[in-house]
Parts: structure tokens; C-alpha cells; sequence
């Protein structure tokens, strides 16, 4: 197996880009930046939904671990009203594994398994360390020959340093961040004023009369 260190050149990229956003980050924000692109971005849901929520997170962000397992069912209650969005958004000068793990979902997804890497990484109770994200990507039955390759080449920084350069653009001021149709939802993260949001937006006929 190729590995590379936690101090490598992507992860010095990583810091510089976290360093010049932590000096220029936006109470608001203008909205989505690009917008939405099946082409690139990763999704899950519906193909026509009433409203698409795009998140901006980290995977060793302890609040992003916390959304994670409550989006689950948030999603499941919206189902077939609601499109979900990730984008990479690892702030490594605080979290100097989130960058690996992004990359080894992208790896994954590489291989048609990135919401599968994603579910894993966020459910796992241990520390993010290179030896645990391989060993995931084993018991997904990835092809471990060019995993490790597209990890040792940095294969995918380039599509995380986009998705985080987008949430600098777009005013992403932490982990996580939601925008619901391309709209930044501007409170820390809760997951009944977020599903209020969603049901504003999706149902209007829940909406109170002005």
C-alpha cells in the first residue's frame, strides 16, 4: 500500500486556502456558488423534488457527525420531495484528518460508492486514521489496488479544493452549512428549525396565512 503523510502537499494546500477563508468569512452570503451540477455534484433523493438542501461539511466536524444521523431521518420523512447535496468543506487547520477522509470518499465515489464511503465515515465511532478508512473501503469491496492509488496520487483534491473554494464564494462561515434552494439557512445547526425551513419551502400549504 502508498500512503502519504497527513502533511503532505494537499493538506498545505488545505491550510492555506482554510487560512485566507477564516479572513474573509461572510455573515451572508449571495447564495449557491456554482449552483447545483448533477454532473459533479454527489446526490441523493428525488430527481424532481420540491426543494434541494445542499450541505457544506467536514467529516471530523463533531456537529457534522451529529447532523449527519439526524438528515437521515429528516430525509426519510421528505421522501420523494427532497434532493440532498454534499459538498467538502474540511477545515483541516482544526481538523487535520477531514481532508484524508474526503478524499477517500471521493476514491470511493470514484467507484460508484461515494454515498456509501459517506454513511460509514460519519458513522464511525473511531478516529479517522488512514488504516480505518482503508479497512471501510475493504468491507465496501472496493477495488483496494486503486483506492490506495487515487489516495497516494491525490487523485481528487482538486474536485474537494473546488466544493471548498464554492462554500468561501458562496459564504459558508462553518460546519455545517445548508442552503435550501440555494438559499443559506443562517442559524447553527437544528434539526426542527431545519426541517421547518425544508416544510416552508416544500409544502406551502403548511405555511400560516399572513
Amino acid at each position: 500500500m502508498r500512503s502519504k503523510s497527513l502533511t503532505s502537499h494537499a493538506d498545505q494546500k488545505l491550510y492555506a486556502a482554510n487560512h485566507e477563508w477564516r479572513h474573509k468569512i461572510a455573515s451572508h452570503g449571495g447564495g449557491l456558488r456554482p449552483h447545483f451540477d448533477p454532473s459533479r455534484d454527489h446526490v441523493r433523493g428525488s430527481d424532481h423534488p420540491a426543494v434541494t438542501l445542499v450541505e457544506y461539511g467536514d467529516y471530523q466536524s463533531t456537529a457534522c457527525v451529529t447532523a449527519a444521523a439526524e438528515l437521515a431521518e429528516l430525509r426519510a420523512s421528505f421522501d420523494g420531495e427532497l434532493r440532498f447535496v454534499f459538498r467538502h468543506f474540511p477545515i483541516g487547520d482544526a481538523h487535520p484528518l477531514a481532508l484524508h477522509a474526503a478524499e477517500a470518499a471521493e476514491a470511493a465515489g470514484a467507484q460508484g460508492r461515494f454515498w456509501e464511503m459517506h454513511d460509514v465515515i460519519y458513522s464511525s465511532e473511531e478516529d479517522l486514521e488512514p488504516a480505518l478508512l482503508r479497512t471501510l473501503a475493504q468491507t465496501l469491496g472496493l477495488d483496494l489496488e486503486r483506492f490506495d492509488a487515487e489516495l497516494a496520487d491525490e487523485t481528487h483534491l482538486r474536485h474537494i479544493m473546488e466544493d471548498f473554494q464554492s462554500g468561501v464564494d458562496s459564504g459558508v462561515n462553518g460546519t455545517p452549512t445548508f442552503f435550501i434552494n440555494e438559499r443559506r439557512v443562517d442559524w447553527d445547526f437544528d434539526i426542527e428549525t431545519l426541517k421547518a425551513e425544508l416544510e416552508n419551502e416544500s409544502r406551502p400549504e403548511l405555511r400560516p396565512a399572513s
